[in-house]
């Protein structure tokens, strides 16, 4: 057996423990889940207008037992595969408005698509979850909506109905209206991580290749 496949072992255990170190520190804190069946495009910057539906927001309701720091999130969205939307436009609003609606603007911002996951294909279209960063926004325990608009080049990405039965709400012409579209969830996932790791999920993958380097300069001496 050579040095090389001596260090085998260890170069995977460091590399495992560098990847379950960072990954301990992930968390889903809401997804509404998806459903293939269907979807609807006004949501998006090219198709609601044509339809007379401006500035329009789909929104899902979430509630958090505890504190929460969001900084990731994404959407399901039906696309062609090919100019998918280019940008988010998000809020975090309190179920603080008329009969239970999206009342009070917590947090809102615009980020650009980071990469997507493929969940699906139905109509000829491929389903992928789009994800994105935001800066870090603290929510209290209690019950809010997420609202998403994406900036789309073209008129075909649709916004995939949610796995749960209820909870989504729609903004268009300046005013709050339940459900999205006549449906009563929408595709969305919050997260406590950034889609993209930060420089100290970094230094615990280093930290492993150390580790890796000092077993290497040990086994020379031997």
């Amino acid at each position: 057996m050579t040095k090389a496949m001596r260090m085998r072992p260890i170069a995977v255990a460091a590399l495992l423990l560098g990847l379950a170190s960072a990954g301990a520190q992930a968390a889903t804190i809401y997804d509404s889940g998806t459903d293939i069946t269907d979807g609807n495009c006004i949501f998006n910057t090219n198709c609601g207008p044509a339809f007379g539906f401006y500035d329009d927001y789909a929104a899902q309701m979430f509630t958090i037992g505890s504190n929460a720091v969001v900084m990731s999130a994404s959407y399901g969205v039906f696309n062609t595969g090919a100019n998918l939307p280019t940008a988010i436009n998000w809020q975090f609003l309190l179920a603080d408005g008329m009969g239970g609606l999206p009342g009070t603007v917590v947090a809102s911002g615009s980020s650009g698509t980071l990469g997507t996951t493929y969940i699906g294909s139905n109509y000829g279209y491929s389903i992928d979850n789009h994800f994105f960063n935001m800066p870090s926004v603290a929510l209290s325990a209690g019950t809010y909506y997420f609202a998403v608009q994406a900036v789309s080049p073209i008129f075909s990405n649709y916004l995939a109905w949610g796995g749960v039965t209820s909870g989504a709400a729609e903004y268009y012409n300046g005013a709050w209206y339940a459900n999205y579209q006549g449906h009563a969830s929408i595709s969305v996932a919050l997260y406590d991580v950034t889609a993209v790791p930060e420089p100290s999920t970094y230094a615990m993958l280093l930290g492993g290749g150390a580790l890796l380097g000092l077993a290497a300069r040990r086994r020379k001496g031997v």
